[in-house]
Protein backbone atom coordinates (compact mmCIF):
# COMPACT_ATOMS: atom_id res chain seq x y z
CA UNK A 1 0.00 0.00 0.00
CA UNK A 2 1.62 2.99 -1.03
CA UNK A 3 0.73 5.81 1.25
CA UNK A 4 -0.30 9.42 -0.45
CA UNK A 5 2.63 11.27 0.24
CA UNK A 6 4.64 9.09 -1.95
CA UNK A 7 2.93 10.88 -4.60
CA UNK A 8 5.09 12.95 -6.83
CA UNK A 9 2.75 15.22 -8.10
CA UNK A 10 0.64 15.97 -4.96
CA UNK A 11 0.42 17.88 -1.66
CA UNK A 12 -0.73 15.86 0.82
CA UNK A 13 -2.07 17.59 4.12
CA UNK A 14 -4.81 16.91 6.28
CA UNK A 15 -8.15 18.76 6.11
CA UNK A 16 -9.36 20.86 9.70
CA UNK A 17 -12.27 19.23 11.48
CA UNK A 18 -13.30 18.06 14.99
CA UNK A 19 -13.82 14.28 13.61
CA UNK A 20 -16.96 13.51 15.42
CA UNK A 21 -18.93 12.55 12.87
CA UNK A 22 -22.41 13.40 13.95
CA UNK A 23 -25.53 14.97 12.99
CA UNK A 24 -25.36 18.61 12.84
CA UNK A 25 -28.41 17.65 15.93
CA UNK A 26 -25.82 15.84 17.72
CA UNK A 27 -27.19 12.46 16.85
CA UNK A 28 -24.96 10.42 14.18
CA UNK A 29 -26.55 7.45 13.42
CA UNK A 30 -23.39 5.31 12.97
CA UNK A 31 -23.31 1.82 14.08
CA UNK A 32 -19.82 1.44 15.92
CA UNK A 33 -19.80 -2.07 15.02
CA UNK A 34 -19.93 -1.65 11.24
CA UNK A 35 -16.46 -1.98 9.39
CA UNK A 36 -16.21 1.26 7.56
CA UNK A 37 -15.71 1.91 4.12
CA UNK A 38 -12.83 4.01 2.71
CA UNK A 39 -13.73 6.93 0.44
CA UNK A 40 -11.93 9.38 -1.74
CA UNK A 41 -13.67 12.23 -2.64
CA UNK A 42 -12.77 13.98 -6.01
CA UNK A 43 -13.15 17.85 -4.99
CA UNK A 44 -13.37 20.88 -8.01
CA UNK A 45 -10.99 23.33 -5.86
CA UNK A 46 -10.20 24.75 -2.39
CA UNK A 47 -13.83 26.14 -2.48
CA UNK A 48 -17.17 23.89 -2.55
CA UNK A 49 -20.51 25.07 -2.71
CA UNK A 50 -22.56 25.02 0.77
CA UNK A 51 -24.75 21.78 -0.50
CA UNK A 52 -21.48 19.98 -1.57
CA UNK A 53 -20.29 20.61 2.20
CA UNK A 54 -23.56 19.48 3.56
CA UNK A 55 -23.75 16.11 1.44
CA UNK A 56 -20.08 15.23 2.80
CA UNK A 57 -20.70 15.33 6.41
CA UNK A 58 -24.25 13.74 6.04
CA UNK A 59 -22.05 10.88 4.65
CA UNK A 60 -19.96 10.60 7.37
CA UNK A 61 -21.96 11.11 10.03
CA UNK A 62 -24.67 8.52 8.83
CA UNK A 63 -22.99 5.91 6.15
CA UNK A 64 -19.99 4.31 8.16
CA UNK A 65 -17.06 6.04 6.09
CA UNK A 66 -13.85 6.94 6.65
CA UNK A 67 -12.57 9.50 3.79
CA UNK A 68 -9.02 8.39 2.90
CA UNK A 69 -8.48 10.67 0.14
CA UNK A 70 -9.40 14.40 -0.72
CA UNK A 71 -8.00 14.75 -4.10
CA UNK A 72 -8.56 18.71 -5.40
CA UNK A 73 -8.53 20.11 -8.75
CA UNK A 74 -5.36 22.04 -8.85
CA UNK A 75 -6.12 23.27 -12.01
CA UNK A 76 -9.77 24.46 -11.08
CA UNK A 77 -10.66 28.32 -11.34
CA UNK A 78 -13.52 29.55 -9.54
CA UNK A 79 -16.97 28.54 -10.76
CA UNK A 80 -18.36 31.94 -10.09
CA UNK A 81 -18.18 35.46 -8.94
CA UNK A 82 -18.96 34.32 -5.42
CA UNK A 83 -16.06 31.57 -5.38
CA UNK A 84 -14.24 34.52 -7.16
CA UNK A 85 -14.79 36.89 -3.70
CA UNK A 86 -14.50 33.66 -1.67
CA UNK A 87 -10.52 33.22 -2.74
CA UNK A 88 -9.78 36.79 -2.87
CA UNK A 89 -6.44 35.85 -5.19
CA UNK A 90 -5.38 38.36 -7.91
CA UNK A 91 -4.31 35.16 -9.82
CA UNK A 92 -7.84 33.44 -9.42
CA UNK A 93 -9.71 37.01 -11.10
CA UNK A 94 -7.26 36.54 -14.08
CA UNK A 95 -8.21 32.76 -14.40
CA UNK A 96 -12.20 34.04 -13.42
CA UNK A 97 -12.31 36.26 -16.35
CA UNK A 98 -10.50 33.47 -18.57
CA UNK A 99 -13.22 30.97 -17.93
CA UNK A 100 -15.35 33.52 -18.79
CA UNK A 101 -14.26 34.84 -22.14
CA UNK A 102 -13.95 30.84 -23.09
CA UNK A 103 -18.13 29.85 -21.92
CA UNK A 104 -18.81 33.17 -24.27
CA UNK A 105 -16.52 31.90 -27.23
CA UNK A 106 -18.05 28.76 -27.01
CA UNK A 107 -21.67 29.62 -26.53
CA UNK A 108 -22.38 33.37 -26.55
CA UNK A 109 -26.18 33.83 -26.38
CA UNK A 110 -25.91 31.41 -23.37
CA UNK A 111 -23.34 32.89 -21.57
CA UNK A 112 -25.31 36.18 -22.05
CA UNK A 113 -28.18 34.54 -19.70
CA UNK A 114 -25.64 34.23 -17.10
CA UNK A 115 -24.79 37.80 -16.51
CA UNK A 116 -27.75 38.47 -14.19
CA UNK A 117 -27.27 35.21 -12.58
CA UNK A 118 -23.73 35.92 -11.72
CA UNK A 119 -24.70 39.45 -10.06
CA UNK A 120 -27.66 38.58 -8.70
CA UNK A 121 -27.80 37.10 -5.25
CA UNK A 122 -26.11 33.86 -3.94
CA UNK A 123 -28.18 31.22 -3.63
CA UNK A 124 -27.69 29.87 0.18
CA UNK A 125 -27.26 26.28 -1.24
CA UNK A 126 -24.35 27.54 -3.65
CA UNK A 127 -22.51 29.93 -1.44
CA UNK A 128 -18.73 28.52 -1.54
CA UNK A 129 -17.35 26.84 1.45
CA UNK A 130 -13.39 26.12 1.99
CA UNK A 131 -12.81 22.63 2.67
CA UNK A 132 -11.29 23.26 6.17
CA UNK A 133 -14.63 23.88 7.50
CA UNK A 134 -16.04 20.22 6.74
CA UNK A 135 -16.40 18.58 9.57
CA UNK A 136 -15.34 14.68 9.35
CA UNK A 137 -12.39 15.15 7.22
CA UNK A 138 -9.73 15.10 9.76
CA UNK A 139 -7.98 11.98 8.57
CA UNK A 140 -7.94 12.35 5.05
CA UNK A 141 -4.42 12.59 3.37
CA UNK A 142 -4.85 15.40 0.56
CA UNK A 143 -3.75 15.37 -2.61
CA UNK A 144 -3.46 18.25 -5.36
CA UNK A 145 -2.89 17.37 -9.01
CA UNK A 146 -4.38 18.78 -12.59
CA UNK A 147 -6.35 16.13 -14.79
CA UNK A 148 -4.82 14.85 -17.87
CA UNK A 149 -6.92 15.61 -20.62
CA UNK A 150 -8.51 11.97 -21.93
CA UNK A 151 -8.88 11.11 -25.85
CA UNK A 152 -11.67 12.19 -27.34
CA UNK A 153 -13.12 13.94 -24.27
CA UNK A 154 -12.86 14.08 -20.69
CA UNK A 155 -10.16 13.97 -18.21
CA UNK A 156 -7.92 11.09 -16.80
CA UNK A 157 -6.29 11.36 -13.35
CA UNK A 158 -2.58 11.87 -13.30
CA UNK A 159 -1.39 7.23 -12.88
CA UNK A 160 0.27 7.51 -9.37
CA UNK A 161 -3.07 9.56 -8.47
CA UNK A 162 -5.35 7.07 -9.68
CA UNK A 163 -3.36 4.18 -8.18
CA UNK A 164 -2.39 5.29 -4.95
CA UNK A 165 -6.95 6.39 -4.59
CA UNK A 166 -7.77 3.37 -6.19
CA UNK A 167 -6.60 1.15 -4.89
CA UNK A 168 -6.54 2.25 -1.49
CA UNK A 169 -10.69 3.04 -1.20
CA UNK A 170 -13.31 0.88 -1.44
CA UNK A 171 -15.61 3.87 -3.60
CA UNK A 172 -15.03 7.39 -4.57
CA UNK A 173 -17.08 10.29 -4.91
CA UNK A 174 -16.46 12.96 -8.14
CA UNK A 175 -17.75 16.07 -7.39
CA UNK A 176 -14.77 17.69 -9.27
CA UNK A 177 -12.60 16.81 -12.37
CA UNK A 178 -15.42 17.25 -15.37
CA UNK A 179 -16.41 14.13 -17.17
CA UNK A 180 -13.42 11.10 -15.95
CA UNK A 181 -12.50 8.18 -18.42
CA UNK A 182 -9.78 5.55 -17.30
CA UNK A 183 -8.85 2.81 -15.77
CA UNK A 184 -9.57 4.25 -12.47
CA UNK A 185 -13.33 4.22 -12.95
CA UNK A 186 -12.53 0.17 -12.29
CA UNK A 187 -10.25 0.42 -8.98
CA UNK A 188 -12.35 0.81 -6.35
CA UNK A 189 -14.15 -1.63 -5.34
CA UNK A 190 -17.51 -0.51 -5.75
CA UNK A 191 -16.48 2.32 -8.24
CA UNK A 192 -17.00 5.80 -9.04
CA UNK A 193 -19.97 7.47 -7.92
CA UNK A 194 -21.39 11.00 -9.29
CA UNK A 195 -24.95 13.16 -9.25
CA UNK A 196 -26.61 13.87 -12.51
CA UNK A 197 -29.64 16.03 -12.27
CA UNK A 198 -31.45 14.14 -14.39
CA UNK A 199 -33.23 10.92 -15.04
CA UNK A 200 -31.21 8.82 -17.23
CA UNK A 201 -33.69 7.21 -19.54
CA UNK A 202 -35.18 10.73 -20.00
CA UNK A 203 -32.94 13.53 -19.43
CA UNK A 204 -28.90 13.02 -20.45
CA UNK A 205 -26.39 15.66 -20.72
CA UNK A 206 -26.68 19.41 -19.46
CA UNK A 207 -27.93 21.46 -18.07
CA UNK A 208 -29.40 19.29 -15.01
CA UNK A 209 -32.67 20.23 -15.03
CA UNK A 210 -32.62 23.13 -17.80
CA UNK A 211 -34.46 20.79 -20.20
CA UNK A 212 -37.22 19.41 -17.75
CA UNK A 213 -38.11 22.83 -17.28
CA UNK A 214 -38.58 24.08 -20.57
CA UNK A 215 -40.55 21.09 -21.49
CA UNK A 216 -43.07 21.56 -18.32
CA UNK A 217 -42.32 18.35 -16.82
CA UNK A 218 -43.83 17.92 -13.87
CA UNK A 219 -40.99 16.24 -12.03
CA UNK A 220 -37.00 16.31 -12.40
CA UNK A 221 -35.14 13.29 -11.95
CA UNK A 222 -31.79 13.10 -9.47
CA UNK A 223 -29.85 10.21 -10.18
CA UNK A 224 -26.35 9.15 -8.27
CA UNK A 225 -24.59 6.86 -10.43
CA UNK A 226 -21.59 4.25 -10.68
CA UNK A 227 -19.66 6.09 -13.49
CA UNK A 228 -18.30 4.43 -16.91
CA UNK A 229 -17.03 5.33 -20.01
CA UNK A 230 -20.61 6.54 -21.73
CA UNK A 231 -21.55 10.09 -20.38
CA UNK A 232 -24.99 9.49 -18.51
CA UNK A 233 -24.87 6.03 -19.06
CA UNK A 234 -24.17 4.38 -15.70
CA UNK A 235 -25.55 2.07 -13.50
CA UNK A 236 -28.20 3.78 -10.97
CA UNK A 237 -26.96 3.70 -7.37
CA UNK A 238 -30.09 5.49 -6.21
CA UNK A 239 -32.57 8.14 -7.86
CA UNK A 240 -35.24 10.09 -7.38
CA UNK A 241 -38.21 12.30 -8.58
CA UNK A 242 -38.66 15.61 -7.35
CA UNK A 243 -41.87 18.03 -8.27
CA UNK A 244 -41.30 20.64 -10.16
CA UNK A 245 -45.02 21.19 -11.41
CA UNK A 246 -45.22 24.67 -9.32
CA UNK A 247 -41.63 25.32 -9.77
CA UNK A 248 -41.78 29.16 -11.52
CA UNK A 249 -37.84 29.22 -12.35
CA UNK A 250 -35.28 27.07 -13.59
CA UNK A 251 -33.17 28.42 -10.40
CA UNK A 252 -36.13 26.89 -8.33
CA UNK A 253 -36.09 23.43 -10.15
CA UNK A 254 -31.97 23.30 -8.95
CA UNK A 255 -32.93 24.12 -5.57
CA UNK A 256 -35.28 21.02 -5.39
CA UNK A 257 -32.67 18.75 -7.40
CA UNK A 258 -29.54 20.13 -5.14
CA UNK A 259 -31.87 19.52 -1.94
CA UNK A 260 -31.83 15.71 -3.22
CA UNK A 261 -28.88 15.41 -3.63
CA UNK A 262 -27.90 16.47 -0.28
CA UNK A 263 -29.72 13.60 0.92
CA UNK A 264 -28.89 10.82 -1.81
CA UNK A 265 -25.24 10.59 -1.19
CA UNK A 266 -25.31 9.07 2.41
CA UNK A 267 -28.03 6.85 1.30
CA UNK A 268 -26.25 5.34 -1.62
CA UNK A 269 -22.92 4.88 0.08
CA UNK A 270 -25.17 3.20 2.57
CA UNK A 271 -26.56 0.82 0.24
CA UNK A 272 -23.56 -0.53 -0.99
CA UNK A 273 -23.07 -2.66 1.97
CA UNK A 274 -26.70 -4.25 1.24
CA UNK A 275 -25.74 -7.77 -0.67
CA UNK A 276 -29.33 -7.50 -1.92
CA UNK A 277 -28.69 -3.82 -3.51
CA UNK A 278 -27.90 -3.74 -7.16
CA UNK A 279 -27.02 -0.98 -9.18
CA UNK A 280 -29.39 -0.68 -11.76
CA UNK A 281 -28.97 -0.49 -15.36
CA UNK A 282 -31.18 1.52 -17.44
CA UNK A 283 -33.25 -0.14 -19.49
CA UNK A 284 -32.68 2.73 -21.86
CA UNK A 285 -30.78 5.85 -22.47
CA UNK A 286 -32.69 9.09 -22.78
CA UNK A 287 -31.58 12.02 -25.50
CA UNK A 288 -27.84 13.78 -25.11
CA UNK A 289 -29.19 17.23 -24.00
CA UNK A 290 -26.47 20.31 -24.76
CA UNK A 291 -25.84 23.95 -23.94
CA UNK A 292 -29.14 25.56 -25.67
CA UNK A 293 -28.63 27.64 -28.60
CA UNK A 294 -30.68 30.26 -30.94
CA UNK A 295 -34.29 30.15 -30.33
CA UNK A 296 -33.84 27.89 -27.06
CA UNK A 297 -32.16 30.32 -25.32
CA UNK A 298 -35.25 32.65 -26.41
CA UNK A 299 -37.56 30.54 -25.20
CA UNK A 300 -35.80 30.45 -21.67
CA UNK A 301 -35.40 34.09 -21.86
CA UNK A 302 -39.28 34.29 -21.92
CA UNK A 303 -40.34 31.51 -19.75
CA UNK A 304 -37.87 32.72 -16.75
CA UNK A 305 -38.97 36.04 -17.29
CA UNK A 306 -42.59 34.79 -16.76
CA UNK A 307 -41.71 32.65 -13.87
CA UNK A 308 -40.00 35.64 -11.97
CA UNK A 309 -43.33 37.73 -12.38
CA UNK A 310 -45.23 35.12 -11.52
CA UNK A 311 -43.35 34.50 -8.30
CA UNK A 312 -43.40 38.08 -7.53
CA UNK A 313 -47.16 38.06 -7.75
CA UNK A 314 -47.66 35.09 -5.61
CA UNK A 315 -45.65 36.51 -2.69
CA UNK A 316 -47.52 39.80 -3.24
CA UNK A 317 -50.87 37.61 -2.48
CA UNK A 318 -49.10 35.77 0.13
CA UNK A 319 -47.99 39.40 1.89
CA UNK A 320 -51.73 40.62 1.62
CA UNK A 321 -53.35 37.65 3.13
CA UNK A 322 -50.71 37.57 5.86
CA UNK A 323 -51.90 41.40 6.89
CA UNK A 324 -55.88 40.32 6.01
CA UNK A 325 -55.22 37.90 9.18
CA UNK A 326 -53.31 40.06 11.33
CA UNK A 327 -55.63 43.42 11.29
CA UNK A 328 -58.25 43.88 13.65
CA UNK A 329 -61.85 42.64 12.58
Amino acid sequence: MRPATDVPSSEPSKAKSDGTGTNPDGQGRRSPKAELLRVGILLPGETVPTWMKRAIERMVAEADVEVAYLVVNDAAGPDDLSDLLARSLSEEFREYLSCGLDRLRSHPLWSLTGVGRQFGPVPEYRKPKRIETIDGLSDADRIRCRPVPADGFGNRLPDDVAETVGTNTDVVVRFGFGVLKGEFLELPTHGVLSFHRGDLESYRGQPGGLWEFLNDEPTAGVTLQRIGETLDAGEVVVETAVDISDAHTWREVERRQIAACQEMLADGIASLRDPAHDPRTPDSLGPLYTIPTGAEVLRYVGKTAVGRFRTLYALDDVRENQQSEGSPG
